[in-house]
């Protein structure tokens, strides 16, 4: 953005080794601003687009630049390029930009006089500080990157071309008119030009449309098939960012097209059939065996038809304006007053200027140059020839004052937007600053809950429509199931003796009581006969053996002559349920049903808990054991020492 057209036409126009070509042209677009919802990655970036008169001249301006390129480079300073040598894809263009009116020479007081020295080197102070930049040049034509469009049938027949030949023309005249475009240089005047005589009346529409829509587009920027809009300026369509830049090319043998289509509707659409079978007549009033084919709308041709309708209105808007209206009223009137001003300030410059001497000789004022001239006359002509940079740095003083006023009225500017704080479920969300005389930002926080509750309402209905889902599908499954079962039970009804079927019988026990087992008896050994004088009779006392390890009489508390009654946990089990009446050896019957293996599984639980008490007994009656021995040793410690007692 820091060099501007006239820079680089002037630069392009001194790569080229003759100055018999006139100076390319330079076409830019608008510039890239960077926006927060943008992820650009060049910051300010223009794209500039050069137009040379003949394919010659830009020949010669590239062979002229890439030469420059090639003696600048250190590597291959003493490589010559080859005549015919293809050219690179991107040279380098080294643009001096220093000023943009190309001013070298400061005027500090707007009368040519200097500025003040301060230090020792005194020219340095008078000059501008030098600025170069590098700009790259493509090598590659524009019209390979043009994007083309194909246009339907219906706006390629040949009743489409002719209506379309009209519009066009009545909307090129009119803008001619309205522009102030030259006599010799209109569309009327061109198509003359191409078909003089009574050749425009023998011509095809279809090529009087085609150099229509392209004179269009090259005077006016204006592009007829996509939506009848103009560019803002020569950039936008060079760099395609406008609809103008588009080439549309019509569809071949579209009015076959048509008439096959409409055939095809034809045979497809034929009589409508009536609820009860009775045959319709046409609407249009057919006659039998006949069918009036229903035309459908192009939905492009209609479009195009609304745009050209509004184009058309408000060129005539224009011509009802008359022809000092080149934008609207408002544009315009300002445009006069920057003329009038630049008018007046062109005056005053050409006057402070210039210092008359007394003999009526005139002096440039300039400190850098001082010439002194005959009379006025050709003062004027020399500040117009050789200081018109600086003339032109004053007059653009004069666009300041309606470029503030058009900045301060603008409702969208190009700032960087405000970040606002939206709590800690948003955090910081930027947005742009709105209004003219008092800047205002409007609060996002309202809009984003807004969302959410949206979203959230979203998420509600997609849950219970999933849920919904599952239901019925749950619902059709219980459906299958049942008509799958009941498809069962009357196959039922029917007996196949090769199909060996296995009969389960289920059986079911309120309660099982198993009897006990009965007591074996203990032989005594004086039967017989046999001497008993060894036996120790009922009534005689016998010796009582205590275990080591529990400490607990031997032979008292065994499992099969249980002591004492049991405890009330213990009630509801008799021996059938111990651990020893449970069966582990046998394999599970195949057979087995479904109360069979339920009780089955009940028992096995009873078993364990049953187990699980009878350790927790035991950890229980250890515990006590071992605390009665503790408290007997400590009793028994004298003066540091265990005495242990015998009895």
């Amino acid at each position: 953005p820091n060099v501007s057209d006239a820079q680089l036409s002037t630069t392009l126009a001194e790569h080229c080794p003759t100055a018999k070509e006139p100076p390319p042209v330079v076409w830019s677009d608008a510039a890239c601003i960077p926006r927060h919802d943008s992820a650009t990655m060049d910051p300010y970036h223009r794209t500039a687009y050069a137009v040379f008169a003949s394919s010659a001249a830009k020949d010669a301006v590239l062979e002229g630049l890439h030469k420059a390129n090639e003696e600048a480079n250190r590597h291959h300073r003493d490589r010559r390029p080859r005549k015919g040598e293809a050219l690179p894809r991107i040279l380098d263009l080294d643009v001096d930009c220093t000023d943009v009116y190309g001013r070298r020479e400061v005027d500090a007081d707007g009368k040519g006089g200097a500025p003040p020295t301060t230090g020792k080197k005194k020219d340095a102070d008078t000059k501008l500080p030098t600025k170069r930049c590098t700009v790259f040049v493509s090598t590659s034509l524009l019209s390979s990157s043009q994007p083309v469009s194909v246009l339907s049938a219906a706006l390629s027949s040949r009743e489409r071309i002719s209506q379309d030949k009209e519009d066009v023309t009545t909307i090129a005249n009119v803008l001619d008119e309205v522009r102030e475009i030259e006599a010799g240089n209109r569309l009327s005047a061109l198509l003359d030009l191409l078909y003089p005589g009574d050749e425009l009346r023998l011509v095809d529409d279809e090529d009087i449309l085609d150099i229509s829509i392209a004179y269009l587009r090259r005077v006016h920027l204006f592009s007829f098939y996509n939506g009848c809009s103009a560019a803002s300026d020569v950039g936008n369509v060079l760099s395609f960012s406008h609809p103008t830049g588009t080439i549309h090319l019509r569809l071949r043998d579209a009015d076959d097209i048509l008439a096959k289509s409409a055939e095809e509707k034809s045979n497809g659409v034929g009589t409508a059939m009536a609820e009860d079978g009775a045959e319709k007549e046409d609407a249009g009033g057919a006659a039998d065996g006949e069918t009036t084919p229903v035309a459908a709308k192009d939905m492009l041709v209609t479009r195009l038809n609304d745009s050209i309708a509004k184009a058309l209105e408000h060129v005539k808007s224009l011509a009802d304006q008359g022809s000092t209206c080149l934008i609207d009223l408002q544009t315009d009137a300002t445009a006069h007053e920057i003329t009038a001003a630049e008018q007046t300030a062109r005056q005053e410059w050409t006057e402070n200027h210039g210092i008359t001497d007394e003999d009526g000789r005139a002096r440039c004022s300039f400190h850098f140059c001082r010439k002194l001239f005959k009379d006025n006359t050709f003062l004027h002509k020399h500040l117009l020839k050789k200081h018109s940079d600086q003339l032109r740095s004053e007059c653009a003083k004069c666009h300041d004052g309606p470029m503030m006023a058009a900045w301060d009225s603008d409702d969208r500017r190009p700032v960087p937007p405000v970040l606002m704080d939206c709590g800690s479920k948003f955090g910081l969300v930027p947005k742009p600053v709105r209004g003219s005389d008092k800047p205002s930002v409007e609060d996002p926080e309202p809009e984003l809950w807004r969302e959410e509750s949206e979203r959230m309402a979203e998420e509600e209905r997609r849950h219970r429509a999933r849920e919904a889902a599952a239901r019925a599908e749950e619902e059709e499954m219980q459906r299958r199931r049942e008509v799958a079962n009941a498809g069962e039970k009357r196959k039922s009804n029917f007996v196949d003796p090769d199909d060996m079927v296995e009969e389960k019988v289920e059986l079911s026990f309120v309660e099982v009581v198993a009897p006990p087992p009965k007591k074996k008896k203990k032989k005594k050994k004086n039967a017989g006969g046999a001497d008993n004088g060894d036996a120790i009779p009922e009534d005689a006392p016998f010796k009582i053996q205590l275990s080591n390890k529990t400490g607990l009489p031997i032979g008292v508390f065994d499992s099969e002559h249980p002591q004492g009654p049991e405890e009330d946990d213990y009630a509801d089990y008799d021996e059938s349920d111990t651990y020893l009446s449970i069966n582990r050896g046998e394999p599970r019957p195949k057979q087995e049903t479904n109360m069979e293996k339920k009780a089955r599984k009940l028992a096995i639980k009873d078993e364990r808990k049953i187990c699980r008490m009878q350790k927790k007994i035991m950890k229980e009656a250890f515990k006590e054991e071992f605390q009665k021995r503790g408290m007997e040793e400590v009793s028994d410690a004298v003066g540091g020492k265990t005495v242990f007692r015998f009895s």
